[in-house]
């Protein structure tokens, strides 16, 4: 198939989608300069067209997954691969694209070859370090060690599309289901590691060791259990592993649900199983739900979702006790109330698992790192335990797509290639997706005390500002998916948005770029 356009079809500086039968072609733009890829993001398939273009970046609308406006590569997870690329062809004043014609990315230079990386764990970091190190023409050995009996696989989709059947077990892998094979990457299932001994480059396993050049700890987290009477009884689940997420599956076809926690990981939950439950009841020690990244008014918004489909809420409640001969029947309020639970699922919250950095941890168990991931010589904590700086200051991040950049970052590294932004110059980024309605939130506030909003929450369609020293630090929206886009590209710009402008009326953020 062939695609034949003018360049005045495309804005110069802009991009455009074409259809050329089935397919969707993005076409950039810049004089007489022009390029032709793949339009959807090889992520979650939005059309790229309808992202954003800040110079050479074209921005995913939905979850913004970043790529080169030049070339197609990739610049911003949480896509794991850069755009196929076409070649355009010109007869004057005629430019055609065949879709045969693709142009193959220059394979990297072979470096390393003599150099062993270890990764200790299989989630999102540690896959985004051995993917961009072979991508980067890394040539060493890449030994990947996890806990889990399963290769590395899209977590986000557990507590969505996977609990609602939408998307089946054999599609969550990361990479494929050949990844570590095609990528020759020793993974090593089900393995513990029981000791890390910095001094001597040595990973220790059960009655084994690894030597290794660098080492990558990217062990996670573990979620949090309750301390209540009745918290030994059966019918108790967790949402972290894919393991965590089948058993409940499998255990919560027609039962009564209580969700006990009322943020993002509990809240997907009750959005995936309301179908097939019985009832599903969410306690939450919050006078509202999601509290620490919205304002009650978005928050009661969100909420109306879910009771709207049968969701019931108890707030402002705390657990007394779990009640049960032998497993959970019951979960008893310190107000007295007894609400019926065939089922259990807590969402309280997570510890990072940093047992093998102790002694660099802080109090609360994150571990600081530089701006390339670095905690010590030659040693990388990414992920969940990592205390990292971003251009909002340090903080420890446990949602997808930082974990994803922070495995970029820490693989560059090691390349000693420092093309792609050190983690100081990146902006925090996650979404959630509840009733197949997606709330996005771009940025950090350590505090909702100012706030402005945009639109209307209860239609869904909004942006709401947080502010810090009269500056919008943070902004979290529905239905306004590419001015959010622009928000974290005015960011990284250093354009920031003042509070008093803001709050004078809605204006283009997407034309504020330009």
């Amino acid at each position: 198939m062939t695609l034949n356009f003018k360049a005045s079809d495309v804005t110069d500086g802009g991009m455009h989608t074409f259809e050329v039968g089935d397919q969707k072609v993005l076409v950039t733009r810049d004089g007489d300069d022009l390029h032709a890829f793949d339009a959807l993001c090889p992520h979650a398939g939005a059309d790229l067209g309808e992202g954003v273009r800040c110079g050479s970046r074209i921005v995913c609308p939905w979850h913004h997954a970043t790529f080169h406006a030049g070339d197609g590569s990739l610049i911003e997870p949480p896509a794991l691969e850069g755009l196929k690329e076409y070649r355009v062809k010109s007869d004057g004043e005629s430019l055609s694209v065949d879709l045969e014609d693709e142009i193959k990315p220059p394979t990297p230079k072979p470096s390393h070859e003599d150099h062993h990386t270890v990764i200790i764990g299989g989630g999102a970091s540690g896959f985004m370090v051995a993917q961009t190190l072979r991508h980067g023409g890394y040539a060493g050995k890449i030994t990947m060690l996890t806990a889990e009996n399963r290769a590395p696989y899209d977590r986000t989709a557990l507590s969505k599309a996977y609990l609602s059947g939408k998307k089946p077990a054999d599609k969550l892998a990361l990479g494929g289901a050949d990844w570590a094979k095609e990528n020759k990457i020793d993974l090593r299932e089900g393995v513990k590691v029981t000791k890390l001994d910095r001094e001597a480059h040595e990973v220790h396993l059960d009655g084994d060791s690894l030597g290794f050049d660098a080492v990558i700890v990217a062990t996670g987290a573990t979620p949090n259990t309750l301390k209540v009477p009745g918290a030994e009884l059966d019918g108790q689940y967790q949402l972290r592993s894919f393991q965590d997420a089948q058993a409940l599956k499998d255990a919560a076809q027609g039962k009564n649900i209580v969700i006990i926690g009322s943020s993002f990981i509990g809240l997907e939950a009750a959005s995936s199983l309301i179908e097939g439950a019985a009832s599903i009841t969410v306690i939450g020690q919050e006078a509202e739900i999601m509290s620490r990244a919205l304002t009650p008014k978005v928050g009661r918004a969100i909420r109306k979702l879910h009771e709207d489909r049968g969701v019931k809420f108890h707030l402002n409640a705390e657990v007394e006790a779990i009640e049960g001969s032998g497993k959970a029947e019951a979960v008893r309020l310190k107000s007295g109330e007894r609400i019926k639970a065939d089922l259990v699922l807590l969402g309280i919250g997570v510890k990072p698992n940093s047992d093998l950095l102790s002694d660099l941890a802080n109090k609360k168990g994150a571990v600081p790192v530089d701006a390339h991931l670095l905690a010590a010589p030659n040693v990388y904590a990414v992920g969940d335990i990592a205390l990292a700086p971003t251009l909002l200051g340090e903080m420890r991040v446990e949602h997808w797509r930082v974990a994803l950049q922070e495995g970029m970052t820490a693989a560059q590294s090691i390349l000693e290639s420092f093309d792609l932004e050190p983690m100081d110059r990146r902006v925090p980024f996650f979404w959630t997706q509840q009733y197949g309605k997606s709330l996005r939130y771009v940025g950090h506030a350590e505090s909702l005390d100012d706030t402005h909003i945009w639109g209307n929450p209860d239609e869904l369609k909004f942006i709401e500002f947080a502010f810090k020293d009269g500056q919008a630090v943070a902004a979290s929206g529905m239905g306004m998916d590419n001015d959010l886009a622009a928000f974290e590209e005015l960011l990284l710009l250093g354009r920031v948005l003042r509070a008093e402008e803001i709050r004078k009326g809605e204006f283009s953020l997407v034309e504020r770029l330009k």
